[in-house]
């Protein structure tokens, strides 16, 4: 059991460290659907997709938009699984 708590707490402290972060692209998601939310719009793959394409048109950082990018292939390959 002794192996089994150390590599429980190696994985806490890996998530817990300073050096991993959560990627980019679910909390630029996360904005997304709250604004949609907010404003009353249906969370679709739709409206998602078309939201991400307006923030590439108009994002001016190099890193964000690899991010949106990132996170536009991520929605076009789900959505052409279902």
């Amino acid at each position: 059991m002794r192996v089994q708590n150390s590599a429980s707490r190696a994985i806490v402290d890996y998530f817990n460290s300073p050096a991993w972060s959560a990627p980019q692209e679910s909390d630029l998601l996360a904005v997304i659907l709250r604004e949609l939310m907010e404003a009353g719009e249906p969370a679709t793959n739709k409206a998602v997709i078309a939201r991400v394409i307006e923030r590439l048109e108009v994002e001016g950082d190099a890193r964000r938009l690899e991010n949106y990018r990132q996170l536009l292939a991520q929605l076009m390959e789900t959505g052409s699984s279902e």
